[in-house]
């Protein structure tokens, strides 16, 4: 479809607009005023390419974008009927003044063409590219899904850990758990597709509960599985399945440093 878009602009710019100008006393403009021709060509150009590429996708943006682009295209019109007033002689012209005005109309036509493929096709173009960058999140978010299902199959050894969450003793499957979160003497434990449990517990009596090698203290305040460990930096880490980095502490990152994931 961007590809058809793309011939469809070639076709208008290279045959169509072109075409249109020479149904007009184009001959007269150029034998006796070329380069008012050559500036008028560009002024139609540029509002082709303003209406194709800002004011086309602009119009998508509800009411704010549509009274952005009224108010634009009634500047358009300024200048356009200023242009117009600049007088244009034709000396071999047997009725001038049905020159000058079929010199006018041609203006007003030629811009009209302009506005009404500009920005029809940008707003188009502008709707195709969401689409595609949609179905391009959606295919990166599966891959990742999958991969993270993936990882997490691998590292599920089907342990979890008992915690007390005010009155009641909540179990955590370990592959569940995205990260926890020292809060004062709290601990905060962030999981997948289910409420964040809250104990009190401070994180360094955390790490004891979990199997050796499983998690690793990044901060002061987090603690991360190895097997969710996704990129790492010398400052932040990024666990897969999260939409966010943590921060490593310089007293932890020996600790990053030993792990396997």
């Amino acid at each position: 479809m961007k590809n058809g878009l793309t011939i469809l602009d070639i076709i208008f710019c290279i045959f169509l607009l072109p075409g249109m100008m020479f149904l007009f006393p184009i001959g007269d403009w150029i034998l006796w005023h070329p380069s008012y021709v050559a500036v008028f060509a560009v002024w139609l150009y540029g509002v082709w390419g303003l209406c194709r590429y800002a004011l086309g996708p602009l119009l998508r943006q509800q009411w704010r974008g549509i009274i952005t682009v009224a108010c634009l295209l009634f500047l358009l019109g300024v200048v356009n009927f200023l242009m117009t007033l600049t007088h244009v002689d034709f000396p071999e012209a047997a009725d001038e003044v049905e020159k000058m005005n079929l010199h006018i109309r041609a203006m007003w036509v030629l811009l009209i063409a302009v506005v009404g493929n500009g920005l029809p096709v940008g707003m188009l173009s502008s709707y195709i590219k969401d689409l595609e960058a949609e179905k391009e999140a959606r295919i990166v978010a599966v891959e990742a899904t999958r991969a993270l299902e993936t990882r997490r199959a691998e590292a599920d050894t089907g342990e979890e850990i008992q915690i007390k969450s005010g009155y009641r003793t909540v179990h955590i499957p370990l592959s569940a758990i995205q990260y926890i979160e020292g809060r004062n003497n709290y601990a905060c434990f962030h999981l997948d597709h289910r409420d964040d449990v809250v104990s009190q517990i401070p994180l360094k009596d955390v790490l004891e509960l979990m199997p050796p090698g499983t998690f690793v203290r990044i901060h002061r305040s987090y603690i991360v599985p190895v097997w969710r460990i996704e990129k790492r930096k010398s400052t932040e880490v990024r666990l897969m399945g999260i939409d966010k980095t943590l921060p490593v502490g310089r007293s932890y990152k020996d600790n990053l440093n030993n792990t396997n994931g």
